[in-house]
């Protein structure tokens, strides 16, 4: 159920005759830069135009300052010039959304319409959802069939994507008509987007009391409503059948049996028109979702917000993450300790111990549930990879210099998570993943400052508690807000 590189390529390799194509490349922000695939340039054909999406930030939980979303956006366009795509495509925007809750999904149709329609408010050509295995495409084709990009007669006629973590479950290319963005339509867009802002605000605000007063990590998720403006005006505009005017009365069955047949993907009016394709996808070298289990998979792919666990390790010491991550921190200039903070699926524990005693806990305890991921029989444990390469590789190591209150970088073990460092000292570590791969350090952290979130040390252990999500206070907006203050009670006092 995986499609291969080689067929990957075959695939994907009829969008070089459509020069004018959009390439819309659906990444994972949980898994940056795994998730973006390197060749995409040699297979699609380069200098085309492409909008970059950042996938799932819903995943992501608000930082300790503000302007996290802007940090968000930059590591995800940070990522898309070092894998070489900025040179080799003529990237339109960039965009951060959540297709499983509908955010950003309207501002990517707008910026679609606005970047990618010729003179005459056409669209220049066809848009293809394009990505690797996991990103979200199929999601984000469900989203974009109940918007104002579908048109309106073809919403119902169109199969739905199946939606998996299983690795290539997208299997036949799907596809709908997209709209044509004529004055009128956009017009009456325009108006439903005003119309709903004021309530999106106020929507934004009653989740952050409900968040305060709960603690519930639902309203830290940033949620959208995605509408389509012109299905009840559609309605409204079709003529009316001659056997209501003359007053004769239809049976429900016969009905609903004329609104099926009433239109297909064959009729002129879609056939003529512009489509956006949802495409495939391959598992990236980097990526290792291959080597896991479906059962594995429910347990290493993140599923719901990932909450930082912070703890203090010292040198000689290794962080495990269940039995599919590894961190040793070999050394650090001078006498301190670093923090570790760890962004993973909830259900992989966290062990702390020391370097020289790892091998003999995972020989005791690799396969069994007390490490949850790898575990199954003895035939499972044999093609289980192991935290070394194919040709004995153990590890990569890194250098790391220091940062004053923030982290000094992450790293990243593609389809599993990330750790971020925060130390003051310059420090030395090793990272392990399963078969060595999908091992990267990115130098400015998603969540530099999410260390700081940590609570109490809990009693006997090197781990902090973990503290209920919440949105950073804006020091300046309160600040301002008090100066206001101050000056309205001056002037008040002043006029008595």
């Amino acid at each position: 159920m995986n499609v291969c590189d080689v067929d990957y390529s075959r695939m994907m390799s009829e969008l070089k005759k459509q020069p004018e194509s959009l390439v819309v490349l659906v990444v994972d922000v949980t898994d940056l830069p795994g998730s973006i695939y390197p060749k995409l340039a040699q297979i699609v054909g380069s200098r085309r135009p492409m909008i970059v999406v950042g996938n799932k930030v819903d995943l992501l939980p608000p930082d300790a300052k503000t302007g996290y979303m802007y940090r968000f956006k930059k590591t995800v366009e940070r990522a898309v010039e070092k894998a070489g795509l900025l040179e080799n495509f003529n990237i339109l925007h960039t965009a951060l959304v959540s297709a499983k809750t509908g955010y950003g999904i309207e501002e990517l149709i707008t910026e679609i319409y606005l970047k990618y329609t010729n003179v005459k408010l056409g669209m220049r050509g066809d848009i293809f959802l394009v990505g690797c295995t996991n990103a979200g495409k199929s999601t984000m084709f469900n989203a974009l069939l109940q918007s104002d990009l579908c048109k309106v007669r073809a919403v119902d006629l169109i199969d739905r994507a199946t939606t998996s973590i299983w690795p290539g479950t997208t299997i036949s290319l799907l596809k709908f008509p997209v709209m044509k963005p004529g004055p009128y339509r956009l017009e009456m867009r325009r108006r439903r987007l005003l119309a709903h802002r004021a309530w999106i605000k106020k929507e934004m605000y009653s989740r952050k009391l409900l968040l305060a007063e709960t603690g519930d990590d639902r309203y830290a998720i940033p949620t959208a409503v995605i509408q389509n403006t012109y299905k009840d005006s559609e309605e409204e505009l079709q003529p009316m059948a001659l056997k209501m005017l003359q007053g004769e009365e239809e049976e429900e069955e016969n009905r609903k049996l004329e609104e099926r047949k009433k239109y297909s993907l064959d009729d002129p009016i879609f056939t003529k028109g512009k489509w956006c394709y949802d495409t495939p996808g391959t598992v990236n070298e980097n990526q290792v979702l291959s080597y896991f289990t479906l059962d594995e998979l429910v347990n290493v792919t993140p599923r719901r917000v990932l909450k930082p666990r912070t703890c203090i390790v010292k040198p000689g010491e290794s962080l495990l993450i269940g039995g599919v991550g590894r961190i040793d921190i070999e050394s650090i200039a001078g006498y301190s300790n670093v923090l570790l903070t760890t962004f993973a699926n909830e259900q992989l524990p966290l062990n702390i111990m020391p370097t020289h005693e790892v091998e003999e806990f995972y020989r005791r305890w690799l396969g069994k549930p007390a490490l949850v991921v790898p575990q199954g029989d003895l035939n499972r444990m044999a093609s289980w990879p192991g935290l070394k390469g194919e040709n004995g590789e153990n590890g990569r190591r890194f250098e790391m210099k220091g940062r004053r209150d923030e982290g000094c970088c992450d790293i990243v073990l593609s389809s599993i998570g990330w750790v971020m460092l925060t130390s003051e000292k310059d420090v030395v570590l090793s990272a392990f993943a399963p078969a060595n791969r999908g091992i990267t350090a990115r130098v400015q952290p998603i969540l530099p400052f999410s260390a700081s979130l940590r609570g109490k040390r809990l009693p006997g252990s090197q781990f902090y508690k973990v503290q209920p999500i919440e949105f950073p206070v804006n020091v300046r907006r309160k600040r301002a807000e008090a100066r206001k203050r101050a000056e309205k009670k001056k002037e008040r006092e002043g006029s008595a």
